[in-house]
Parts: C-alpha cells; sequence; structure tokens
C-alpha cells in the first residue's frame, strides 16, 4: 500500500523597507499539494495573486515580496 506524501503551503508577505525583512504572520493556502513540485509551483501562483491584491504603488513603496515554505503534512489513515 503506497502513501503519497502531501503538502500544505504557507506564505509570508514582508517589507524589505529597513533593510532586513519585516513580515507579517504566515498565511496557510487551503490547499493540499500532492507533490513538493506542484506546492512550490503553487507558491508563485499565490504570491502574484497577493501581490497584484496590495497593488502596485503598496509593493513599491514598502518593497514587499513574499517568501513561502511546503509543508509535510501527516499521513492520513
Amino acid at each position: 500500500n503506497l502513501k503519497m506524501t502531501k503538502f500544505t503551503l504557507i506564505i509570508w508577505v514582508c517589507s524589505f523597507l529597513a533593510g532586513s525583512p519585516t513580515c507579517l504572520p504566515p498565511i496557510k493556502v487551503e490547499k493540499v499539494y500532492n507533490s513538493w513540485y506542484e506546492c512550490s509551483r503553487g507558491a508563485y501562483k499565490e504570491s502574484t495573486l497577493i501581490l497584484s491584491k496590495l497593488g502596485y504603488k503598496y509593493v513599491n513603496d514598502n518593497q514587499i515580496s513574499t517568501k513561502y515554505g511546503c509543508q509535510e503534512l501527516p499521513p492520513t489513515i
């Protein structure tokens, strides 16, 4: 019986204005990914959406960027 590893995506929105990043609390994306590859690709999609919602001026004025991590989920029975 083969068990697939699943991942969840966590994204931090950070300002790099002060030289070192200041980040908001993490955003846990409510999607389960079937592989690290899918999770990493999803991070870029989600980050693009977040930056778009924040807007050009806000992102530029505050030097906003995102960082992400893919967290392995415990196996399900």
